[in-house]
């Protein structure tokens, strides 16, 4: 009997599908933009093992499609489109690529704050006007500033290394992170508010579960500092875009780097496309050439495995439950 994995239609990258054809598996495309009708569709038509996704939903319904689905397989970090509950009480694997485009993330992190922080597209767009604004820039810089870091997993551990040479102080707040997490120089906040209070940059690395829904609001903006900037590409559903768009407008906040949006991509009517002091990038955080190959056939190497019968590598277990506790 054929092995057949269903992929969504934003893709898996060229080295997951020659992993797949060296493994003899089948792989089925889903049309674009995956919904989850068309989803429905391919896995009932093709009763597939294993669904490997990125971006699109994959609910109760796209799981109960394929009588023989084994696995689920997110290609990156991010599980906020798979429903884990569901597949869990279906005995259904998932699996992610936890911490393979951690380095990536953080790198994009810290470039919107170094953006932001001095001044660089403002000063782009003057110098292309023929305006040569030396004498008149002045910005406060990173050396003594207090960086906020919400969410000390991978990525936000490895955006305070970055910021380390540069002078900061650091200060974190999350709840879930061990204490060995904040090492001996990042102050851990018990409460978000604690953190804008005291910071000068905000830098966003939570996930996308339902209790961060809107963290970040009219409320939440008022509470940092007006020479504060904040920095987002954890995901977009953190974020009231209509709120950070009117700090921005009214001066609340300094400034903000994102990368991240809800809904992607943002629509026309977004008031944060007309917003000032804001640089945007269309999330692309992890799109280096290193972590495409490297999460594609990492994907592939999970869908496998599933498919085969043998348990994944802990590290991209999501739902190690399914396995029950002897195992």
């Amino acid at each position: 009997m054929s092995k057949k994995v269903l992929i969504t239609a934003d893709g898996i990258g060229q080295e997951g599908l020659d992993y797949f054809k060296q493994k003899g598996v089948a792989v089925y495309d889903s049309n674009n933009p995956s919904p989850v009708e068309e989803l429905i569709e391919t896995a009932s038509c093709q009763q597939v093992d294993a669904i490997v996704v990125r971006r699109a939903s994959i609910t109760p319904a796209v799981m109960d499609a394929s009588a023989k689905l084994k696995g689920i397989i997110k290609v990156g970090a991010g599980l906020d489109s798979i429903d884990i509950n569901a597949a869990t009480e279906r005995g259904i694997v998932v699996c992610n690529g936890a911490g393979l485009n951690a380095q990536a993330t953080a790198e994009l992190a810290f470039s919107l704050i170094l953006t932001v922080s001095r001044n660089i597209v403002p000063l782009t767009v003057e110098m292309r006007e023929g305006i040569w604004s030396q004498n008149q820039y002045c910005v406060a810089g990173l050396s003594g500033q207090t960086l906020g870091i919400v969410g000390l997993g991978h990525i936000g551990r490895i955006v305070a290394s970055m910021a380390r040479p540069f002078g900061v102080k650091l200060c974190a707040f999350s709840p879930n992170a061990p204490t060995k997490a904040f090492g001996t120089d990042i102050k851990c906040m018990n409460t978000i508010e604690e953190l804008l209070q005291i910071s000068d940059i905000v830098s966003v690395h939570a996930p996308g579960r339902p209790q961060y829904h809107h963290l970040f609001n009219e409320k939440t903006f008022a509470m940092m500092k007006p020479t504060a900037y904040f920095i987002n590409n954890g995901r977009g559903s953190i974020v009231d875009e209509l709120a950070l768009a009117k700090a921005l407008s009214k001066g609340i906040i300094a400034g903000a780097g994102l990368d991240v949006f809800d809904p992607e991509p943002p629509t026309p009517d977004n008031p944060l496309l007309r917003a000032p002091n804001l640089v945007m990038t269309p999330h692309v955080s992890s799109r280096t050439q290193t972590v495409i190959k490297t999460t594609a056939r990492q994907a592939a190497v999970n869908a496998c495995r599933i498919i085969d019968g043998k348990k994944p590598e802990k590290k991209f277990l999501v739902n190690p439950e399914v396995y029950g506790a002897s195992q």
